[in-house]
């Protein structure tokens, strides 16, 4: 089953179709995931866990959602523009559901926020790609220590914040 999809397109080749397979998968899962387990993840906050009633935090309920540096509006300017014009991926992958569902599911103590996993050693990330192991343990150590400060961010996998 797909994580993430990389739809490739620039301006002149995209289409409806590209787009919507991209938002299907980057966009629409992401959403609609979390809203399945939405009870199940009220159950976890009710159960309260370390840090006080009203604190957010991995002891409780959270939605993480594994994002790309490319989705950022602010960082897509210059030679990353350049060089990935790809539409379809980089338009699903804005984080907008991840900062829309920090709304809407902080009053129910729900920790919610992206975050990118770098330049990862996978099919989609090829072969020639340095990151694997160590963006695991990198992402792993962030959730670890995310707290309610954090709900809503848009972070790096070594912890720094990203822009939107």
């Amino acid at each position: 089953e797909e994580v993430a999809i990389n739809v490739v397109a620039d301006f002149y080749t995209v289409t409806a179709e590209k787009m919507i397979e991209n938002f299907h998968t980057n966009a629409v899962a992401p959403l609609m995931i979390p809203k399945a387990f939405l009870p199940l993840l009220k159950q976890a906050v009710s159960r309260g866990g370390a840090g006080g009633a009203r604190s957010m935090g991995t002891q409780r309920a959270e939605v993480i959602n594994m994002t790309s540096l490319l989705g950022s509006v602010e960082l897509s300017w210059g030679e990353r523009a350049n060089n990935f014009k790809w539409y379809p991926y980089r338009v699903s992958k804005c984080c907008m559901v991840s900062h829309c569902m920090a709304v809407d599911l902080e009053p129910d103590g729900i920790l919610c926020m992206a975050i990118h996993p770098g330049w990862v050693h996978t099919d989609m990330g090829g072969s020639e790609v340095p990151l694997s192991a160590e963006s695991i343990s990198s992402i792993l150590s962030v959730i670890g220590g995310l707290t309610e400060k954090d709900h809503g961010s848009f972070l790096n996998f070594t912890g720094e914040v990203l822009p939107w």
